[in-house]
């Protein structure tokens, strides 16, 4: 029998799930740090005592409404703040159906259950991405890749690979000294840095390549940039591709890349943790075109899909590379003469506990089936043109950035500037003072936005001068929504205008 604790907080978070804020209800109810101290020491405090006294139900539960009250709404269709939205709510109770379960990953005698299925929804999405030929139901016993803990890990983890079919042996002796590169444009995630610091390499070795207006590589300096490092004695060993950059969702040319990489042997990693789900619909599916030659790929489900965080999958065209790359044959776990052994999965990773990340999309998958996921990623296209649309149609009142798929980024203008473009050189045109206080318009305009709750929208500089950003995942969001996100972001600006 349930405790009363667990059923009344289970009661409220099954309530969120269901009947999540919308409409004109607040995205977030803003508070600062001190109030919110001075909230929660009134049921539960936020620190710890020396010896820290068992709470009551009452006080738990009251600290649980202030969790709720207080953390940004996410599933809000006004939420289009960051690259997810609000879960899907088939996936929140999947992902209690896993947690409640407790179980790890990494081998079949631990998840018999969940192995199977991880490697089924492995093989369907490497179907997918053209890295398993046929349209098979069988579950292989090696499947196209694995479950990592977030996109940057995956990153990691398919740099390791590459650069271990180059050098096999550094796993064993360490650095040869040899300067190392890689390659991705220069609106490509910062996890490639990242990646680079931890196996060693230095961020040095990371070469930034020219991107168009758009943000997508320019091949044809990809391909300088590559011949330039090997010329110079360097070892260039993967190129990874952005399929949907963070700011402008903009997809490089996968088939371009794939020839340069082709050319000079090298390992070609796509990043797809955002614009990856783009294969699930046959409208937009060819903004990928290509990937089906790439060695790795990476795909957040957890951005586009409403997977909660994380869900995460490194496919692999060649995963008979994993076990060599990552495998170290601990005997108190991975036995060979033990049952299903064959099955462990947990050797071909660097980690060794897996949390079930499966699950969730796996129950969610067969509840909408393809063409559920296919009309979520076709809703998300829809909402950023009717955005454009009216965003074109303002009359100079707003001015967007390129792009076709689900990121619309803009600025509001004031009426005394307008017309005016985001071209650097009107940008670069406007005086020093002008230009401050139009760069200063967009912060403004989102705390108070925070500040009343209407909306969450993301910023950043593009061309030195900061935008808005719209991110459309979530499949409530309507055109009402995006109309009122417009009308509110014209509104306040109007207002700080006065202001000034």
């Amino acid at each position: 029998m349930h405790s009363s604790l667990e059923a009344r907080i289970a009661e409220r978070a099954l309530s969120y799930v269901v009947d999540s804020p919308t409409g004109t209800d607040p995205v977030i109810h803003l508070a600062s740090p001190d109030e919110l101290t001075g909230l929660f020491a009134e049921a539960v405090p936020f620190g710890f005592d020396e010896h820290e006294s068992a709470h009551d139900d009452d006080s738990i539960v009251a600290a649980v409404d202030l969790v709720i009250k207080h953390s940004v709404h996410t599933s809000h269709p006004r939420f289009v703040n960051q690259n997810f939205a609000g879960p899907d709510p088939v996936s929140v109770v999947g992902d209690w159906l896993g947690a409640a379960l407790n179980t790890t990953g990494a081998t079949f005698e631990a998840a018999p259950v969940f192995t199977l299925m991880e490697s089924a929804v492995l093989s369907k999405l490497g179907r997918i991405a053209g890295y398993v030929s046929g349209d098979t139901d069988d579950i292989p016993m090696l499947p196209p890749g694995l479950f990592c803990p977030g996109g940057s890990t995956a990153t990691l983890y398919a740099l390791q690979l590459a650069r271990h079919r180059l050098r096999p042996d550094i796993r064993r002796t360490g650095a040869t000294g040899e300067r190392m590169t890689l390659f991705v444009s220069d609106s490509g995630h910062y996890s490639a840095s990242k990646s680079a610091a931890l196996l060693g390499i230095g961020t040095d070795a990371v070469i930034k390549v020219e991107s168009d207006a758009n943000g997508a590589i320019v091949s044809s300096a990809l391909r300088s940039a590559v011949a330039a490092s090997q010329d110079a004695g360097e070892v260039p060993f993967a190129i990874i591709a952005t399929s949907g950059t963070t700011v402008t969702s903009a997809f490089d040319d996968l088939n371009a890349l794939a020839d340069i990489a082709e050319e000079f042997g090298i390992w070609l990693h796509v990043d797809g943790c955002y614009g990856g789900s783009a294969l699930f619909s046959p409208t937009h599916r060819h903004l990928l075109d290509g990937v089906e030659r790439s060695d790795s790929f990476v795909w957040n489900l957890h951005k586009m899909m409403g997977m909660t965080q994380q869900c995460t999958a490194l496919l692999v065209r060649e995963p008979e590379l994993l076990a060599p790359c990552f495998a170290l044959h601990a005997d108190y776990l991975f036995q060979p003469d033990k049952l299903n052994a064959q099955y462990d999965s947990g050797d071909r990773t660097f980690q060794c506990a897996r949390r079930i990340d499966v699950l969730k999309l796996w129950l969610a998958w067969k509840h909408y089936g393809d063409d559920g996921f296919a009309a979520r990623i076709d809703h998300a296209a829809s909402m950023a043109e009717h955005a454009r649309g009216r965003i074109d149609a303002s009359g100079g009142e707003f001015v967007g950035v390129v792009g076709n798929f689900t990121n619309v980024v803009f600025a509001w203008i004031p009426p005394g500037l307008r017309p005016l473009s985001l071209s650097p050189a009107e940008i670069d045109g406007l005086a020093p003072e002008v230009h401050d206080e139009l760069h200063a318009l967009a912060p403004k305009i989102k705390a108070r936005m925070q500040a009343e709750g209407t909306a969450m929208v993301g910023f950043q500089p593009i061309e030195g001068l900061n935008t808005f950003r719209l991110l459309f995942m979530n499949p409530d969001v309507s055109t009402a929504d995006v109309d009122a996100m417009l009308d509110v972001i014209a509104t306040y600006g109007a207002d700080a205008t006065a202001a000034v």
